[in-house]
């Protein structure tokens, strides 16, 4: 059950783990030359050979993923994780030690000793703290996740005492659906109160805010299940399923596990989990080497802004992101100050007769604003957002909750699936010439062939875009 939050801590754990794999060669080295066992070193012995860090880094990065680190800190049995990290370093060090074999013989065996056992000490100490910071975290923090059980049953209730019981994902059951449309809504199951039946779920999705579905039901339940599932699938909400029904085997499906009990995913997450930690990764590492690099250029841009207009040089505003998680957007202001009270006043219709959010010509936008507009020098405050985890470089844009409430097919809602981005397959495209809500098929077609070549691309495309002057109006 995966949130923002949960991607962040994954790649925490990879960056980490490879940080501090990569000290542990240098302190191993420092404890070969200063501990009194074995032959003296030569001169020069000393020295670890600078391709030794590009491989270790390479083979424990790849390991990591394969064995599912990140996922068994956040979500496993500490004696599972600690099996796991054996495994990893076990295996990596083979590796590693025939790479030292073919390449490198001059590099003490011993050195190699210290390094497998530091690291394995240090791993180990590193998940563990993590554990315990996460676990704190949870006492303080709200909900991550509002989920809603379809079943009273026995696994429906095994369901919600699980997930209960999980100490990182800090997820919440609101309730319970029943079959029996008789069933009266003041009942409640393990404290837990049942909202209502199957046909109510779209309703009691909406007024509760509800993230995920878990359906445990019986087999006679099946077609009105499937019913559900096709009225919910154009939905942010995530639907899961405890595999009593044969015949979804046909769908495509993701498979998870809570407590032993396999749930299958009926929305396959447009992005895979290892894609998703690879692009959390490249964001973070290209968002704050450009805050660095364009750190100066900013600072020109907010003085500008404020010798133009009176105002604060930044304006925050509150977005739709993935998920229909809503977040604070950051961009430079382009417009005058309570320009969000003068739409009304200056706004035009479109062709269907409804007002336009956006229009060429805008009398709110400042002359500093226009420029920034056009070269999309308005948008890299962003960066801040990207690095936090609210955005991605890459994805479809954020949307206002306004639009999407008032303008949104259910079948739009598609476009929240992956994480928001700064640029996107519209922007690189028809920005500027068609309101962003009308262009949600250029959305799912960068979720359908999503890859991280295609947001590199994207990147690319925009610089191009920006050169030329091609932003929105």
């Amino acid at each position: 059950m995966k949130s923002r939050t949960t991607t962040n801590l994954d790649v925490l754990v990879i960056i980490g783990s490879l940080l501090l794999t990569e000290a542990m060669l240098v302190l191993a080295m420092q404890l070969r030359q200063i501990l009194p066992l074995g032959r003296i070193l030569e001169p020069g012995a000393e020295i670890i050979p600078a391709p030794l860090f590009a491989i270790v880094g390479a083979i424990w990065f790849v390991l990591l993923i394969i064995f599912s680190i990140p996922q068994l800190v956040r979500n496993g049995r500490l004696i599972d994780l600690l099996w796991r990290l054996v495994s990893v370093v076990g295996l990596s060090s083979l590796t590693f030690a025939g790479t030292l074999y073919l390449s490198f013989r001059s590099v003490s065996r011993l050195y190699f000793v210290y390094f497998v056992i530091l690291d394995l000490i240090v791993l180990t100490l590193f998940y563990i703290i993590i554990r315990i910071l996460v676990s704190q975290q949870r006492q303080r923090t709200q909900t991550h996740s509002r989920i809603l059980v379809a079943g009273t049953g026995n696994t429906g209730r095994r369901i919600a005492r699980a997930i209960s019981r999980q100490w990182l994902t800090n997820d919440a059951v609101v309730g319970f659906l029943n079959t029996d449309k008789d069933t009266a809504p003041d009942l409640s199951i393990d404290g837990w109160p049942i909202l209502g039946t199957l046909e109510d779920a779209p309703s009691i999705i909406k007024e509760h805010t509800i993230d995920e579905m878990v359906i445990a039901l019986p087999l006679e339940a099946h077609p009105r299940v499937v019913k559900l599932v096709r009225q919910l699938q154009s939905t942010p909400v995530h639907i899961r399923l405890v595999p009593d029904f044969l015949d979804f085997a046909v769908m495509r499906a993701s498979v998870d596990y809570l407590e032993g009990l396999p749930i299958v995913g009926l929305r396959v997450p447009a992005i895979s989990e290892e894609a998703r930690i690879a692009k959390r990764l490249f964001d973070i590492v290209v968002s704050f080497l450009l805050l660095i690099i364009l750190a100066p250029l900013m600072a020109v841009i907010a003085i500008l802004i404020r010798l133009d207009s009176s105002g604060s040089a930044i304006y925050r505003t509150e977005r739709m992101g993935e998920n229909g998680q809503l977040f604070r957007m950051y961009k430079f202001r382009t417009m005058v100050q309570n320009a969000e009270q003068q739409w009304k006043q200056i706004a035009v219709r479109r062709k269907d007769g409804k007002l336009a959010f956006k229009q060429p010509d805008d009398p709110r936008i400042t002359y500093i604003g226009r420029w920034l507009r056009r070269t999309s020098l308005d948008e890299l405050p962003q960066l801040v957002n990207v690095l936090r985890g609210d955005m991605s470089l890459v994805g479809p844009r954020p949307e206002l909750p306004m639009i999407v409430n008032e303008e949104y097919e259910p079948w739009q809602w598609s476009r929240f699936t992956v994480p928001q981005g700064m640029t996107g397959w519209w922007q690189v495209n028809r920005r500027g010439f068609e309101h962003q809500h009308l262009c949600t098929a250029d959305d799912l077609y960068y979720i359908q062939n999503y890859s991280l070549w295609l947001d590199v691309q994207i990147l690319f495309r925009t610089i191009f875009v920006v050169v030329n002057g091609q932003g929105a109006y």
